[in-house]
């Protein structure tokens, strides 16, 4: 897998330092507020787990299943909501959490979706911004690191749902979804 892989764009080590800084953001903005977190299926795993792991106090936590990109290094059509989110969230503060924001299509499309709950407050988060192909008006209040067009994976990113466990960012080389 790590052969597949033509260099480490963002390693451990660097992850590890951002959400470390990003936690405790997101400790000062939302400290006894009632707070619920949507992330979005399946790439933002991984980012989640280690972020919220260093939350000290109480989350809400649902997500929602949303697709763009299926088998494709680029975004398909329009996003498709494939599992709305369960809890209510009628006047909290809600964060949505996602690996990567490209397009924005994905992202735009579950906070206007989002903002029919009558959240309180409602902000983005992403490990990953790409703006350079941004099609959509949407910019996420928290990011972890800007990335240029190289396909991306690893930390929760895929390709055709593969690459999603190794441990840092790296660029897929182009022969991998080429075969």
């Amino acid at each position: 897998m790590k052969n597949d892989v033509a260099k480490v764009l963002i390693n451990e080590g660097q992850i590890r330092s951002k959400l470390q800084e990003l936690s405790a953001t997101l400790i000062h903005d939302y400290k006894d507020k009632d707070w619920t977190i949507i992330a979005i299926l399946n790439g933002s795993l991984v980012f989640l787990a280690d972020l919220i792991r260093l939350i000290p106090f109480p989350i809400r936590l649902d997500t929602i299943d949303a697709a763009t990109y299926g088998d494709s290094t680029l975004p398909k059509g329009e996003t498709k909501i494939l599992r709305q989110f369960k809890l209510d969230i009628e006047d909290k503060h809600v964060l949505v959490i996602d690996d990567i924001v490209d397009t924005g299509s994905t992202l735009k499309r579950v906070l206007d979706d989002i903002k029919k709950y009558s959240p309180k407050s409602l902000k983005s988060c992403v490990l990953l911004n790409r703006s350079s192909r941004r099609r959509c008006d949407v910019k996420p209040e928290y990011c972890c690191f800007d990335v240029g067009d190289e396909f991306v994976v690893g930390y929760g990113l895929d390709y055709n749902n593969k690459y999603r466990n190794l441990p840092f960012i790296g660029v897929l080389k182009t022969e991998c979804y080429h075969r």
